[in-house]
């Protein structure tokens, strides 16, 4: 097994902005350093990394004042850890955002993390010990009309390491929750939904005609009593067949699960 020598700071700092007759909003933010050296091994055939320390290191910075937010996310790689993905490497802030809130309407420019009900079809998520990071990057409109019902919609790129897909994601998503709606007190809740979720990517290959548009759809219900939680989600992809060179390849079969 790798002898590894591991540091792992992680400093947490939330700052609050003061004024007599101001409210000059308040200042969020955190700092998440690790650093590991690594040493051979030659029981198991280990090698020591080139460099004498690897590190990730990650610095949020969030500014909060009244329905207004805004912030970034500073990453350093310099260079990424053992096993985690190499094309994760040098410096740069590749999250920022700013969103507004007002009677019911939420607008979010920038980046952001999205999921279509439970995933099955869209989902856009972080998770650093995975080295998983699929920000968006683009516009959602978050809205709630009316008491139990919730309507959302975006459109951006998903993030690659320090880049984007060259695809654009279309999304959106209803839901109501009966018992919110009707202002019911029945012991079983009731929640349905659907979404829709459609990409764009220009055809690279010219020899064989590739759909430019792909989309897919979900109905959602879930019903909760007491203890009890049955959620059930049914999904349809259309042909979305893989840009290859061979015409034998090619599955334009639709999916659905």
């Amino acid at each position: 097994m790798k002898k590894i020598v591991s540091l792992l700071m992680v400093f947490g700092a939330s700052f609050l902005g003061f004024s007599q007759e101001v409210n000059t909003g308040e200042i969020h933010g955190d700092f998440d350093l690790n650093l590991q050296s690594y040493q051979e091994d030659e029981l198991i055939g280990a090698t020591a990394a080139d460099e004498v320390i690897l590190n990730n290191a990650y610095l949020n910075l969030n500014y909060i004042k009244g329905n207004f937010a805004t912030g970034l996310r500073y990453e350093s790689y310099l260079n990424a850890l053992a096993d985690y993905d190499p094309e994760f490497k040098g410096n740069g802030i590749p999250y920022r955002y700013a969103t507004y809130s007002i009677d019911g309407l939420e607008v979010t420019v920038g980046n952001y993390y999205e999921q279509l009900g439970s995933g099955l079809i869209f989902r856009s998520y972080e998770e650093k010990g995975l080295g998983i990071d699929n920000a968006m990057d683009g516009v959602r409109l978050k809205y709630s009309p009316t008491q139990g019902t919730y309507l959302k919609t975006f459109i951006g790129k998903s993030r690659t390491h320090f880049a984007y897909s060259d695809g654009i994601f279309r999304g959106a998503d209803g839901e109501i929750n009966i018992n919110e709606l009707l202002s019911s007190e029945s012991k079983i809740k009731t929640i349905l939904g659907g979404s829709f979720i459609s990409r764009y990517q220009e055809r690279s290959n010219l020899i064989f005609k590739i759909p430019q548009n792909v989309s897919a759809y979900a109905g959602r219900l879930n019903l909760m009593y007491g203890g009890w939680n049955y959620y059930g989600e049914y999904a349809y992809k259309i042909n979305d067949p893989a840009n290859v060179l061979s015409a034998s390849k090619m599955n334009y079969a639709s999916g659905n699960a």
